[in-house]
């Protein structure tokens, strides 16, 4: 097998299309709507949490169900915000009402980010029991969101909450280099380091794990080229090793907000979309345990590039906008963290659907060795 190419989003038919043997095959894919529960926080203005998750998803073909964890005028970089937090008791009661109108069983995804409070982890830690019930199909992809540049912005008594409860209940989790520091306890400064953070974490249960962005000291060419790297492994279903990969990026001058969030639900949608071809193929061909384990990497692989993609070409999109904003503030400080100035930050995200809906690869995964 050679390569596999990702089906367009927002066609009603689609066509799989691959070598297996030196022989062509095209099949064709009715596309199936898939249905995202979303609990993480929200935001009035600006785009973080399900406000950056939201239009991704719906635009790659996925219905979504936002549920608000945190409820804000705006995200809390801004000099003053407003607003409150559920706790767990709310969100059984919002979930509560979703299962008496029968509407938890039509769910395919769980997608959970910034939380905040302990009690409304072990909420969700009780839906998942109840989704699974329901349709033990369900897929899980945790964002366990506390940290990150070396900071907590949640209560230390979390990080176990997430390690012990939610991650082995997850079919895939994406921490930020310090969010998997905070699950290992190991420093991702390292190829060597974040390989052995993968493999702890799988050992909690977890199938798929993609830490998002490290900046790994071995990699760096100079002092001058600064990079990041996405580094993601996957337990393959037949033989039980790691396939691990990893996909390098540069790293921008200047920080966004909401990008995480973003970035996890472009995973989730290009990880489905990924599998489906996948299991189409073992489907239409007889495949042995090797080959199919192939395929899975190879599902992974193209997922995390396309997601990748998507998240440098809205951030490409940002910077313009927020140079061409700021040209002329460049000697007034007082505008630093100004309302004025964090409004210029924001994301791109409509602006950006093309760069969402068809990503122009240009950093590819290449595969980590020992």
């Amino acid at each position: 097998m050679h390569s596999m190419h990702p089906f367009a989003p927002g066609a009603q038919i689609c066509f799989i299309c691959f070598w297996v043997s030196n022989q062509f095959f095209e099949i064709p894919i009715p596309r199936l709507i898939m249905h995202v529960l979303s609990i993480q926080s929200h935001v009035v203005h600006g785009y973080v949490g399900n406000k950056a998750a939201t239009f991704p998803l719906q635009l790659l073909g996925f219905e979504v169900d936002p549920l608000n964890a945190v409820q804000f005028s705006n995200h809390t970089g801004y000099p003053k915000f407003t607003g409150e937090r559920l706790e767990g008791p709310q969100i059984e009661k919002l979930l509560e009402g979703l299962e008496l109108n029968g509407m938890l069983e039509h769910y395919s995804h769980l997608l959970t980010g910034y939380l905040g409070r302990a009690s409304t982890l072990h909420a969700v830690a009780g839906l998942v029991a109840k989704l699974r019930q329901l349709n033990p199909q369900v897929i899980f992809v945790l964002d366990p969101v506390m940290g990150d540049e070396g900071s907590l912005y949640v209560p230390p008594e979390l990080v176990p909450i997430y390690r012990d409860v939610l991650c082995p209940l997850a079919d895939v989790v994406t921490p930020n280099a310090f969010e998997a520091e905070q699950l290992t306890g190991i420093p991702i400064n390292s190829t060597q380091n974040a390989r052995l953070a993968l493999s702890n974490i799988h050992n909690l249960g977890v199938p798929t794990v993609i830490i998002t962005s490290a900046e790994l000291a071995d990699t760096q060419q100079d002092s001058e080229s600064r990079t990041l790297h996405l580094l993601a492994s996957r337990r393959l279903p037949k033989s039980g090793r790691l396939y691990q990969f990893t996909v390098e990026f540069p790293k921008l001058d200047v920080s966004f907000t909401g990008t995480g969030d973003m970035f996890s639900a472009l995973l989730l949608a290009n990880i489905h979309l990924g599998e489906k071809e996948a299991r189409k193929v073992e489907e239409a061909l007889i495949l042995n345990d090797e080959q199919e384990d192939t395929i899975a990497g190879v599902a992974l692989r193209t997922a995390c590039e396309r997601a990748v993609a998507s998240m440098q070409g809205v951030l490409a999109d940002t910077l313009a906008r927020y140079k061409k904003r700021t040209k002329s503030w460049k000697n007034d400080c007082g505008r630093k963290g100004s309302p004025e100035m964090m409004r210029s930050k924001e994301l791109t995200v409509v602006q950006s659907r093309e760069r969402i809906e068809r990503p122009e690869v240009v950093y590819q995964a290449k595969d980590l060795h020992e």
